[in-house]
């Protein structure tokens, strides 16, 4: 009977391990706290080939073809406790007027809500409501849990964003020592 009650035991242990070890996120020791770059054509078409379904992608119509242009930068957090996160960002012209405007979740979904009329019982809407929620950036200052986590911010503009202009990020991430910023001079006309 007594190897039954330690078998149990350690049974009970394993279980306990797996799952505990599963739902603790992980960081990668060697990598930097936080990466700022611009998305990459792969990165966003990870989310689908068009914009009926894919919020990164700008939309078009039959007649007047684009409306605006989208800039997307990709943030990478990897952080080793919990934090409070804080981002600046803005995109202006030479002369300081604003070229684009930076979008948080919320107010992405309401862009695509005013854009384009859509069917709340499609597919493609779902997903694009679907896919903003879980990588937009949830809000220029919120708390964000240990491990990986990758976010966009798209900064949209009306067709063609004013040239040119400079793309301005900034994220500090509390107790991690200096923020990290990223700027991309915006000069040649999109094709």
């Amino acid at each position: 009977m007594k190897p039954l009650k330690h078998w149990g035991f350690v049974s009970l242990l394993f279980i306990n391990c797996f799952f505990a070890c599963k739902t603790v996120p992980v960081t990668k020791d060697n990598s930097q706290v936080i990466q700022i770059e611009q998305a990459s054509l792969q990165d966003i078409r990870a989310y689908g080939v068009s914009y009926e379904q894919n919020p990164y992608m700008e939309p078009k119509t039959l007649i007047r073809g684009k409306l605006n242009e989208f800039f997307v930068v990709k943030v990478t957090l990897n952080l080793p406790v919990r934090s409070v996160i804080s981002v600046l960002a803005d995109a202006k012209t030479a002369d300081g007027t604003e070229a684009a405007r930076p979008y948080t979740r919320d107010d992405f979904v309401a862009f695509w809500d005013n854009v384009i009329v859509q069917n709340e019982d499609s597919y493609k809407y779902n997903q694009k409501i679907t896919t903003i929620r879980r990588s937009c950036i949830p809000s220029f200052f919120f708390t964000e849990g240990a491990g990986q986590t990758v976010y966009f911010i798209p900064f949209v503009g009306k067709y063609p964003i004013s040239r040119p202009a400079k793309i301005y990020v900034q994220v500090s991430v509390t107790g991690q020592g200096e923020p990290c910023t990223y700027t991309y001079d915006l000069l040649n006309q999109p094709q």
